[in-house]
Order: structure tokens, then sequence, then C-alpha cells
């Protein structure tokens, strides 16, 4: 089956700086699309996001992403880049920066780790709303118990564009390692009423135990994204190398491919081809 992974990361510590890798030794090292193209299951193209390098080398890392793309072994078919959305309409000339430089189809400022102002904050959304008009796809990284105010932020962003094309990375990473199920449902069902917002099957084994979690535990949480989005709204992603860290790239590619055995061919290309295609190469750069 081929793949269109819709979120690979790629980093070289040697080149750029990755403070939080310093938390993570296993993974303070290169990660090349070599080294992916030998697991089982690799996939043949990818969209690569940011890494959350240095925010000043951020421009460094998509003109070093651009240069691996040239002997790839993976396609490097687009590039979702990091932009300071919190300077508000002082983004705009990054941003168009970023439209100048190849592959780049989308923007992620992770929310993840920023307290819940970030949601609310005037200059953020300002700087968001850029990043739509600029015509880019939205990638948002957050954590299930930020659903709630993810989903102000959308209501927010939807009022002023509504064609904006926003990409729920990790399923919204539920707790899984502490099976908080109902609160991840309940905010992922009040995301799935903005039609144009779509959701990644990806992430989950880091959210789990990593040392005992197995694939059975996931594909709960898969089948109801899944459920919830509709099989056209979602996209699968193999969060390499930071899948690693929880029982690597293929187990995960293959407990996804699990949970979907039961949909149509025509879903099952949709979650890992056609989806990706169609959200961040038709539709990006368009605005």
């Amino acid at each position: 089956m081929k793949t269109l992974d819709s979120h690979l990361h790629l980093w070289d510590p040697g080149l750029l700086r990755y403070d939080w890798l310093r938390e993570l030794p296993t993974l303070n090292r290169a990660f090349l699309p070599q080294e992916l193209a030998r697991h089982a299951g690799a996939p043949d193209a990818a969209i690569v996001v940011q890494a959350d390098c240095a925010a000043e080398q951020a421009i460094k890392e998509v003109n070093w992403l651009n240069q691996l793309a040239d002997d790839s072994p993976i396609a490097i078919a687009g590039i979702v880049a990091w932009a300071p959305l919190e300077c508000g309409n002082a983004v705009i000339p990054y941003l168009r920066q970023l439209r100048q430089l190849p592959r780049v189809v989308g923007i992620r400022r992770s929310l993840q780790n920023e307290a819940r102002e970030w949601f609310y904050s005037a200059d953020y959304r300002t700087g968001l709303l850029a990043a739509v008009e600029e015509g880019f796809v939205i990638d948002m990284c957050v954590r299930a118990a930020q659903l709630p105010a993810l989903y102000d932020l959308m209501t927010w962003l939807y009022e002023r564009a509504p064609e904006a094309c926003v990409v729920l990375d990790h399923i919204g990473k539920p707790a899984i390692v502490h099976n908080e199920w109902q609160e991840w449902v309940e905010g992922i069902e009040q995301l799935a009423t903005f039609p144009n917002l779509v959701c990644k099957l990806s992430g989950l084994p880091t959210e789990a135990d990593w040392e005992n979690g197995q694939p059975e535990h996931l594909k709960p949480w898969i089948q109801q994204a899944i459920t919830t989005f509709g099989a056209q709204r979602c996209l699968f992603g193999g969060d390499w190398p930071v899948v690693e860290l929880a029982g690597g790239y293929t187990r995960w590619r293959n407990c996804v491919t699990d949970a979907i055995t039961s949909l149509s061919p025509e879903e099952i290309n949709a979650i890992m081809v056609d989806n990706a295609r169609n959200i961040y190469l038709k539709k990006a750069r368009k605005g």
C-alpha cells in the first residue's frame, strides 16, 4: 500500500539546535530519511513537520529540509514550518518569506506546552489569521486538556476565515496512559463540528505507556477518531522518529492499518494517501 505520511520529523543536532532533545538522549542524534527508508512499511512520501529547533534557526530548518529533499529516498512532498504567530501582524513579512521557499505548505506554532492564555491572546489570534490569509494549512498541536480552549480559538478563527484548513495533530494528544477517554471524546466531538478541521492519526504510542503499551490498547482511540471525524477527514501520520520511543514506526503503522481494515478500500486509501495530498498539496497557498 502506498503511503503519504502526514507527519514526519527530520533533524540533525549537529547542524541546528534542538534544546528539547537534551531531555531525550535516545533521540538526540541525527534522524534522516535514509534511516526511515530501511524500516518495514516506510512511506513513499511525507509531509515533514517542524521539530522545534531554536526559533532563530527556523528558516534554516526549512532550507536544510529542502536540501535533503534533493536525494531523499522518501519524497519530501511538503514542509510544515514554524512561525512566531504570537507576534500578531508583525509575523506577515516572515510568512511571506516562507511562501517564497520550496515545499512550504503549512505553519505550526505548537501550543501544547503553552499556558491557556495563549489561546485567547489577541496577538496570537491575529498571527494565526494572517497565516490562514497567506494560504497556509495550520497544524495545531495541543493536549487533550487544552481541547476546550482550542474549540474557543477555532470558533473565533472560523467566524473570520470559514475556508481555513486546520489539522489537529496526534488526535488531540489524549492521555491514554491515564485512560482519560471522556474528556478527549468530548473535546474532539466539539472540534469535528468545524467542517474544515481534520485529524491526524498520529502520536498515540507516546501518549500511552512507552514500555508496556500494546497496539490493541491504541485501536479504540484510532477508531473513535475515525467515527468522530469520518474517514475523509483523517490522515495517517507516523510521527517518526518520536515514535521510536514507544514501539517504533513499523509497529505503529501496522497498528493503524489493522485498526482500519473494516473500512472500504477507498476510505483506507483516503487515510493513508489521498487526504494528506488533498489537504497539504492542493489546498495550501490558495489563500
